[in-house]
């Protein structure tokens, strides 16, 4: 079993990799509490008038995260906050909004990348269910199983829709 260090450094590296992969210019901040783990550049180009060219460079910030399968395997977990330990063990609980971007979410489990913003994302933890799992339902009768339709997309975080 590896540390919590360990799985934080296997995941980086992957994320790491697949953005190389993906032709972007990764950049690695020098400073650990920044609350972001890697960043990289994206240029937009606006014209005016037809000719005139305005170029504008922003930088993404990206938070790396491990996913863990759920017990029933129907979908992907990971924490979305970070816990701060204090003296006297009232430790801090925060999230990421206005620190970076992007969630760059690495399942050990499928060998994939998932990219999440971080507006987008709860506060605590979020799931990302399989298209494959469908939907678990229930009711008094027992439980059952919808698969995935165009009908149900829209009411739950898929992560094929978050794969890069």
């Amino acid at each position: 079993m590896r540390d919590t260090s360990q799985k934080g450094l296997i995941s980086h590296t992957a994320v790491l990799n697949r953005l190389i992969q993906l032709g972007y210019e990764v950049l690695l901040p020098w400073a650990d509490h920044l609350g972001y783990d890697l960043a990289y550049f994206v240029t937009e180009e606006h014209r005016n008038f037809g000719f005139f060219v305005h170029r504008e460079s922003n930088l993404v910030r990206i938070q790396v995260k491990t996913a863990w399968l759920s017990k029933d395997g129907t979908c992907l977990e990971f924490n979305t906050s970070t816990v701060s330990v204090r003296k006297r063990g009232n430790n801090k609980k925060s999230g990421y909004r206005g620190k970076a971007e992007y969630f760059a979410v690495y399942s050990p489990d499928t060998g994939k990348i998932y990219m999440v913003a971080v507006d987008e994302a709860p506060n605590g933890n979020m799931n990302l269910r399989f298209k494959s799992a469908g939907v678990v339902r229930a009711n008094r009768h027992g439980s059952y199983r919808i698969p995935y339709s165009v009908e149900i997309a829209g009411d739950y975080c898929w992560a094929e829709d978050y794969e890069i």
